[in-house]
């Protein structure tokens, strides 16, 4: 697997057969230096709007079907920091003069490099070689995703003090909440918010070429919420491309996007964890809930998830006997434990009031380990971004 820097690029893979798809995102994950979110798209036409939506860094572009369609949306796809890569049949009219008169088109319409199928990880490492400087990225906001493969450890807890924490405490201007546990998400109930727009009145406004308003407020001022979907049936209309498009959309117009992630790593999940620069991986110090972090954190490093992308805590921490030190579940995890976050009972108290824990009164031990992590996360940050 390749070594990530940090960077995570987006991909989109324009092929109509699914199969081939998953074996090109499949190569690219081995190979590609950093990071990747991947789109798909069967069709080119359908390619040309995924792309706007998207903003793609890489395009791996199907030159074998609807050639004029596929040469229109490359020259739609090209820009100056962008690398667009054609895949072809050797098998089928090499050395055509037809074939070399459409593989120059093809030049002159963008496409930066040409890649046979079957893929090999050579080829694919060397076209990925000729990867133009990416473009300013002060555009864009950056996310932090909190995830735990298992409920209940607390993981909305932090994700919501940790985003009161940036704004408070950081030199952030603008915050947004994203809840994206679609189906049974809590988030803004644990801002005391009831909010009378969520995550699918944002999608359709999407759709419609809205900008939609979030609201702010309440007993955490200055942050935006993007509420799951009240109705959990509105859920399931809900797809990962959905997911991705709306933070996609909030990483444009807020400096930063905390994420509250549903409890499994399904295509959901991994649609935000691609998109994030950090993922905090939420466990606790008892030997069951130790145990699945290791599997979490070994698929994670399947997919791509370098170390540096991660940050593990121990929330709920007792010194107790019958809960693991943070030094015994780091040589378990064989990795560092960089933030332990102790169990305070006013915390219990204000999640149960529906009042931000970093608020509550006795909870200084709390509120000083969540700001220390909000320092973590929020390190090398955009200095500046969108308003809303």
């Amino acid at each position: 697997m390749a070594v990530t820097s940090g960077r995570t690029d987006r991909v989109l893979i324009v092929h109509p057969d699914p199969v081939v798809r998953s074996e090109v995102e499949s190569v690219l994950r081995r190979t590609h230096k950093n990071s990747i979110a991947v789109r798909h798209a069967a069709q080119a036409g359908a390619a040309i709007q995924i792309g706007r939506e998207f903003d793609p860094r890489i395009v791996l572009l199907d030159l074998a079907q609807e050639r004029a369609l596929a040469l229109s949306a490359a020259r739609e796809l090209r820009r100056a920091d962008r690398l667009l890569i054609g895949l072809f049949n050797p098998f089928v009219d090499s050395g055509n003069a037809s074939e070399a008169e459409f593989l120059r088109q093809a030049v002159r319409a963008g496409i930066g490099d040409f890649v046979p199928l079957p893929l090999s990880d050579v080829e694919v490492s060397a076209a990925l070689a000729a990867m133009p400087e990416a473009g300013p990225a002060a555009h864009e906001g950056r996310s932090i995703a909190f995830f735990s493969h298992q409920g209940g450890v607390g993981t909305t807890t932090l994700a919501v003090n940790t985003a009161l924490a940036l704004r408070t405490g950081e030199p952030v201007r603008n915050v947004v909440l994203l809840d994206a546990n679609v189906q049974f998400g809590c988030a803004a109930a644990h801002l005391g918010l009831v909010p009378d727009r969520d995550l699918g009145d944002g999608l359709q406004e999407l759709a419609a070429g809205m900008m939609f308003p979030l609201p702010t407020g309440g007993p955490a001022p200055g942050i935006a919420v993007l509420a799951s979907p009240l109705d959990p049936r509105a859920a399931q209309m809900i797809t990962p491309e959905d997911l991705s498009r709306a933070l996609i959309e909030l990483q444009r117009r807020y400096q930063i996007v905390v994420v509250d992630t549903a409890p499994v790593l399904d295509l959901m999940t991994l649609s935000v964890l691609d998109l994030s620069e950090t993922v905090v991986v939420v466990t606790e110090g008892n030997a069951p809930t130790i145990a699945g972090t290791a599997r979490l954190l070994r698929m994670l490093a399947s997919l791509g998830f370098g170390e540096e992308r991660v940050r593990l805590v121990v929330n709920r921490f007792r010194r107790e006997a019958d809960v693991l030190a943070p030094d015994i579940i780091a040589g378990q995890l064989g990795r560092p434990v960089e933030h332990v976050v102790p169990f305070i009972w006013p915390v219990a108290v204000g999640t149960h009031r529906g009042a931000p824990a970093l608020m509550e009164r006795g909870a200084a031990q709390f509120a000083d380990a969540v700001r220390k992590l909000a320092k973590d996360v929020v390190r090398n940050a955009p200095a500046h971004g969108k308003t809303s």
